[in-house]
């Protein structure tokens, strides 16, 4: 859901990037990431379809979306369109981001993306991490139980194409001096992408 812009030779997402467009019955995605809006969808040929109106839970208590919501999507696709090195960016980023957290040894989730998870043992020390880092000027989104995998608890950093290799930089400075003191201390494992 949250490949759209970043991954596939167009943007299109992880299916692209695979060359399994043709084989996916239901393509689902989030505005919220790299069109910067709100909202989502699921879009398919399948005639199955129409039945997601009406068993998808999620789907069931939404609303439609507002006219500002669709004009500024339809806004930025036509910029991920037009902007391909966008995408070249915003890997740069995130290549720089989770390489220098790997030298720091912190527990990172996922492979390399533009959204980029260091995992945390204990609650407590996410927490106070996340808060540490705002005070320090650096915003993450903080995920724990039951909204995270596993049990572990995350702060989540994205990159965006409109960082500089600077503020990157300065991200990683800051969990040098916040996070990974914690990590070590903790001897929380580090989990292999």
């Amino acid at each position: 859901a949250h490949s759209l812009g970043v991954f596939g030779a167009t943007g299109r997402g992880v299916a692209e990037a695979q060359g399994v467009e043709a084989e996916v019955d239901f393509t689902v995605g989030t505005f919220s990431k790299s069109l910067g809006a709100t909202g989502g969808y699921c879009v398919s040929a399948n005639a199955v379809l129409p039945l997601v109106r009406y068993t998808s839970r999620p789907f069931i208590f939404t609303a439609s979306a507002s006219p500002s919501v669709i004009a500024t999507t339809r806004a930025a696709l036509a910029q991920l369109r037009a902007r391909p090195e966008l995408r070249t960016r915003v890997w740069a980023n995130a290549e720089r981001l989770h390489a220098a957290f790997t030298t720091l040894g912190l527990n990172l989730g996922a492979p390399p993306s533009p959204v980029v998870a260091v995992r945390f043992a204990q609650r407590d020390d996410a927490y106070q991490c996340w808060q540490q880092l705002i005070d320090a000027g650096v915003y993450t989104n903080l995920m724990m139980p039951p909204a995270s995998p596993d049990g572990s608890s995350l702060l989540r950093v994205s990159c965006s194409a409109a960082h500089t290799f600077a503020q990157i930089d300065a991200i990683v400075a800051a969990f040098k001096d916040i996070v990974a003191p914690v990590q070590r201390r903790t001897s929380t494992p580090v989990v292999s992408a």
